[in-house]
């Protein structure tokens, strides 16, 4: 776990920025005496503006350095999703939630400290159900919304069109959510976004429905995701931005950053992935019948490699070596397909190279 320390440590500070920015969004708005009152008296205008403070703050907090490093979860739920699904190890699920909770509670302790008398009309913006509604109804409510969340996150980070605009889409949804649902639970979506003003103000009726809603909705959601895509095996990662300035610590990461002169496969080894090069520079290698090593050809950003060993079951045809640090994503037999029907570019690319090669062969065999 020490290994872990600096994305545990990015996951707790990255929490306490978006419930700084959150929760201060709450008190600016919703305060018993402030001038946003008078100056904008709609509660509905208020909720959106809300809304769209805390699910841009949560959005940005992905994007920066914190979140890519950590992965961005910022909410136990969706690290329990991730952890249900296999992509995160029980080890760091525990520590992410910690941390999260740790951060939340950090949050919102300045907010308390900034906000004063202000914070404390809001009572730290807490969740709690909204009038009219009973807890089932709001247990119920955050159930769907977290299945909501989770779910559009779980078909971005593993769909190539869309992983890099997941916090986009999904800042975008939390921000629709808190306006249209809040009314009925105040849209927790988050144990850790709940708990931490829980606890600081020693009030505790109702939030055991945030705690246990937003996990079963992030499990509805993995397990329907495992029915309708997980069996074509797309590939994704555990990260809500991947990027490959920072490693990345969780399971089965359809991306790989390889530094220069590693082997990312030898000639004659069996061949269990494809490979589509994201950045860098990479070169073909094979060895001549005296064993002198000769350079085929070089690989860059949109090319693939390794396709045809892998769709017809052959040993490697030759060595593949990072000339330059890379990244590279991985493709297995199983989703290959679907990144072909995803990503139009790549498989004309895909196509171009083996022309290409056809090409090459025939002017071989006739000598030219």
């Amino acid at each position: 776990m020490k290994d872990h320390l600096p994305e545990y440590f990015a996951e707790f500070l990255g929490t306490a920025i978006m419930m700084i920015i959150g929760i201060g969004a709450v008190t600016v708005m919703f305060a018993a005496a402030t001038p946003l009152r008078t100056w904008i008296p709609s509660d509905d205008v208020r909720r959106l503006i809300t809304g769209i403070i805390f699910a841009g703050g949560a959005t940005a907090v992905v994007l920066s350095p914190l979140g890519q490093r950590s992965g961005g979860h910022l909410n136990p739920a969706v690290t329990f999703g991730f952890w249900w699904k296999g992509q995160v190890q029980t080890r760091d699920a525990l520590a992410y939630a910690a941390a999260q909770i740790a951060g939340a509670t950090v949050g919102v302790f300045v907010v308390a400290m900034i906000g004063g008398a202000y914070a404390q009309s809001v009572q730290l913006g807490i969740t709690i159900p909204g009038e009219g509604y009973s807890a089932l109804t709001a247990f119920i409510a955050e159930i769907v919304i977290t299945f909501l969340l989770v779910a559009l996150i779980l078909f971005c980070v593993n769909n190539q069109r869309f992983a890099k605009k997941t916090p986009y889409l999904a800042g975008a949804l939390v921000a629709f959510l808190v306006f249209v649902e809040a009314p009925i639970s105040g849209t927790s979506l988050n144990p850790a976004r709940s708990l931490a003003p829980s606890l600081l103000t020693n009030t505790y009726a109702d939030q055991w429905l945030y705690w246990l809603g937003p996990p079963v909705g992030a499990v509805l959601a993995v397990l329907l995701f495992g029915q309708l895509v997980a069996k074509k095996d797309r590939g994704g990662c555990a990260k809500l931005f991947h990027t490959e300035r920072y490693r990345c610590i969780f399971l089965d990461c359809a991306y790989r950053v390889v530094k220069a002169g590693t082997v990312v496969f030898r000639e004659g080894e069996s061949a269990e992935y494809a490979y589509v090069v994201e950045r860098g520079l990479l070169e073909v290698r094979k060895r001549t019948e005296d064993g002198a090593e000769i350079v085929l050809g070089t690989l860059k950003p949109g090319d693939w490699f390794g396709e045809m060993a892998l769709l017809l079951d052959l040993l490697r045809s030759a060595t593949v070596v990072a000339v330059e640090d890379s990244e590279i994503r991985t493709v297995t037999q199983k989703n290959f397909a679907h990144v072909i029907a995803e990503h139009p570019e790549q498989t004309r690319r895909l196509l171009e190279q083996l022309a290409e090669r056809l090409h090459a062969t025939d002017r071989a065999r006739a000598g030219w």
